[in-house]
């Protein structure tokens, strides 16, 4: 029997998930074999069954492997084409990350909930809208779009938009509590609507980032969507690779 070493800086769950993905993506785990069972993976990597739990939740939303009932799990048969990066940060990092030399705020209004956001809100039924345009030495660098409750819209200004990012707003001038920020970036071709403010040709390659945050209470308190131009934004990762 031998246990992981794992990184005490990260959660465990997540560690393990990202080994488990690894095998799988590098064949150890081919499509079709079944994954072990929870209460040796446990033993084998040296925690408990709920830690196993939670990293075979995260493969299955990604779906790389499939839970049957009665039978046990399963890798999904690849090739996984579409894959997601998943990466620990702090809202820290996104907050730096939304900063830039100018802010240009192009419009803050009441809007209808869009259909695309429903799913994210309940039953409200409008929402504050926020559009921003991110200039660095006056040439375009990203277009934000934000959709947030009317309870913290209503109080946030153009000042406060051509300062700071969202997130810093809302938890530091507003006070909202914050649990986390689920965040995925993906690239898009930029539609007619996206390349006029970024002064790109349309279809041209954009980094598109989608933030849903979150409050204490599990509400989702702001989406953001935010365009960034592909020749003028770099997506980097700092990983702490020590045990």
């Amino acid at each position: 029997m031998s246990s992981s070493v794992f990184n005490r800086n990260l959660p465990l769950w997540y560690q393990l998930s990202q080994m488990l993905r690894s095998e799988i993506l590098g064949g150890q785990l081919a499509a079709g074999d079944r994954v072990p069972p929870e209460v040796e993976l446990a033993r084998r990597h040296g925690v408990s069954v709920v830690t196993v739990r939670q990293a075979l939740r995260a493969l299955d939303e990604e779906g790389l492997i499939s839970r049957q009932r009665g039978r046990g799990t399963f890798v999904t048969p690849g090739p996984h084409h579409h894959k997601e990066l998943r990466v620990m940060g702090s809202v820290e990092s996104v907050i730096a990350q939304q900063y830039s030399q100018e802010t240009d705020v192009l419009e803050q209004r009441v809007v209808p909930v869009p259909p695309a956001l429903a799913r994210y809100f309940g039953d409200e039924r409008e929402l504050c809208f926020f559009r921003r345009l991110r200039r660095d030495q006056g040439m375009p660098l990203s277009y934000a779009l934000n959709h947030v409750l009317p309870e913290y819209g209503s109080q946030i200004d153009a000042t406060m938009l051509r300062r700071d990012p969202m997130l810093k707003i809302m938890r530091d001038i507003l006070g909202v509590k914050l649990s986390d920020v689920q965040i995925s970036i993906e690239a898009q071709r930029a539609t007619q609507d996206i390349a006029g403010p970024l002064g790109v040709d349309v279809f041209s390659p954009v980094l598109f980032f989608s933030g849903v945050v979150l409050d204490m209470r599990r509400r989702v308190v702001d989406v953001a969507w935010i365009y960034y131009r592909a020749d003028r934004f770099t997506f980097t990762l700092d990983l702490d690779v020590r045990r």
